[in-house]
């Protein structure tokens, strides 16, 4: 009887195993799906863009996977809403030479600034 639990405990491990990583792979496609339509949209109706990437962030959230680093840098850390460039937020560079150079994203809702560094081949990580 303790063999046969180990094995159906075993059995089952690899079944909710694969349903996680099949979950995941649904929930990627469709929060990349939900991004692409905010992207689409925004122009036409800014809330609806806030939704869908108010409702991708969630996938992601609930299903544990990562957002891809391009749509991450999309949103606003602060009011979390859909950033568009020229639009709702604006973009600069700042480049010093032996220091830092760095992205600024400012959001025009909120008026949150994130810097997004960039390393180049000769820095050290």
């Amino acid at each position: 009887t303790n063999r046969n639990k180990i094995i159906f405990y075993t059995f089952f491990f690899k079944i909710m195993t694969n349903f996680k990583r099949v979950a995941q792979k649904i929930a990627k496609s469709r929060m990349l799906y939900l991004f692409h339509l905010a992207n689409e949209v925004f122009p036409e109706n800014s809330e609806r863009a806030n939704r869908y990437a108010d409702l991708a962030m969630r996938y992601a959230q609930r299903a544990k996977i990562k957002i891809p680093k391009e749509w991450k840098h999309r949103i606003c850390h602060k009011c979390k809403s859909f950033l568009y460039p020229g639009i709702n937020c604006r973009i600069r560079l700042q480049s010093r030479k032996g220091k830092a150079s760095h992205l600024t994203v400012t959001c025009l809702e909120c008026n949150h600034q994130t810097r997004y560094f960039i390393h180049t081949k000769n820095q050290k990580i």
